[in-house]
């Protein structure tokens, strides 16, 4: 077998069809990472669904499905690399998709936690990578002793033994989004109203953060921001648009600041985000998969979320004391977070991971690469994506200016006299 026909195929799993941005960016990384450190594999992405169940995340490029143990793989894997947060019992993955989504019969929470998938190993080398346990309770026995890299501090703690942290790829993020990239998308997003122009605070909230005692105090420190800086306006984001949408009132500021409070729309995708938090004053992130984001970007950037302290990088403030001051002092002096060290870290671990991967391959490299009918589809898929996003981007503009114009001093005068005039009308009638 010569070179080209001998290269290794490596698979790459994760919770990529979820819809959370977080893991749409990790998985974004780590190809752009091992594609640069091992140009000489070919990796396939894959998800418990994938191209079965594609997203707007997805960005047109599916991942491959991981088929029930019991049909035959059109591909034979030389190693698996699982990531991201999916140490999770069968509940815990089967609540992140949408109710009757088959996900008991893909058996994913016993690859993630043991390797095996109807009792056989998916390939011959299997490593984990920046995984984390985002639920907290489930059982990790079954990992002891393996090739495990942590994606923070908990989890980490939590696997003992041999287990070691990499740190979280998304702070590396800022690697695949070129500077041009980020300004035309934030021109684009001002274009079409989705964002206001000016000084802007940016904060990213969970569906689970809305209604907890920071959320309160939250508000306060937003409407106190607003007031003392007229120019000042918020964009409030979500990392995971498809989960329940944030209601426009997800922040009850008072009086006329609540006008500068603005929400991404939900068809905003990983582009849109990074955007919007690379164009801000600082943000503000509840998860985090938010604050390494930001802090890729080189944002100013602090957690409001005391409770996730152990899964963000020790370099990134968590405010636990008074939000109003903290708030006030970000934008009064905002710098960007140093995560120079975490950013080693990571480098030294990926080496280390590249290194680790196969020389050699079992099967021809055709084995994964997709048809001329399936890059077809893919090509088709990804334009009706970006038309989809050019005509969302367009109404929602519409639906700004309307909202402008009702909400105007002139609109408010004329509408009673406006209203008067027809009642005098029908009366005549």
């Amino acid at each position: 077998m010569d070179g080209v026909a001998a290269r290794p195929v490596v698979g790459l799993f994760g919770a990529f069809d979820t819809g959370e941005l977080g893991e749409v960016a990790l998985r974004r990384v780590l190809e752009a990472e091992l594609a640069r450190r091992r140009p000489d594999i070919a990796l396939a992405a894959l998800a418990p669904f994938g191209a079965e169940r594609p997203i707007p995340g997805d960005e047109g490029r599916p991942a491959h499905p991981l088929l029930p143990p019991s049909r035959t793989y059109p591909y034979v894997l030389d190693a698996l690399i699982i990531t991201g947060d999916v140490l999770a019992d069968a509940r815990s993955w089967a609540a992140r998709y949408p109710a009757g989504a088959p996900i008991a019969d893909r058996d994913i929470a016993t690859l993630a936690l043991t390797g095996v998938r109807g009792g056989l190993e998916p390939a011959p080398s299997v490593i984990w990578f920046a995984v984390a346990a985002p639920g907290g309770d489930t059982d990790l026995s079954e990992l002891a002793g393996r090739d495990v890299w942590a994606r923070d501090e908990i989890t980490q703690e939590r696997l003992g033994g041999t287990a070691v942290q990499s740190g979280d790829p998304v702070l590396l993020a800022g690697r695949v989004f070129p500077a041009d990239l980020l300004r035309r998308r934030a021109d684009l997003l001002r274009l079409c109203g989705a964002v206001p122009a000016g000084r802007g605070l940016v904060v990213e909230v969970t569906s689970g953060f809305s209604g907890s005692p920071a959320n309160e105090r939250l508000e306060d420190a937003l409407t106190a921001a607003l007031r003392a800086d007229p120019k000042l306006s918020v964009v409030v984001l979500t990392m995971n648009p498809t989960d329940q949408p944030l209601s426009g009132a997800s922040f009850n500021v008072q009086g006329h600041a609540a006008e500068r409070v603005h929400q991404l729309p939900i068809w905003a995708g990983l582009d849109d985000v990074a955007a919007t938090m690379s164009r801000s004053a600082a943000v503000i992130a509840t998860s985090p998969a938010g604050a390494h984001l930001a802090a890729s970007l080189g944002a100013s950037v602090s957690v409001a979320d005391a409770t996730q302290r152990h899964r963000v990088d020790a370099s990134i403030p968590v405010i636990e004391g008074d939000m109003t001051d903290a708030i006030q002092g970000m934008l009064a002096g905002a710098h960007p977070v140093a995560i120079d060290k975490a950013v080693e870290t990571l480098d030294a671990a990926l080496t280390e991971l590249a290194e680790r991967l196969p020389r050699d391959g079992s099967a021809p490299p055709d084995a994964i690469e997709p048809d001329q009918v399936g890059s077809a589809l893919a090509i088709l898929q990804q334009r009706l994506v970006d038309e989809r996003t050019a005509l969302q981007a367009e109404l929602s503009r519409l639906q700004a200016e309307l909202d402008h114009l009702r909400a105007s001093p002139e609109h408010r005068i004329a509408r009673p006299l406006r209203e008067g005039y027809q009642r005098w009308q029908r009366r005549r009638t």
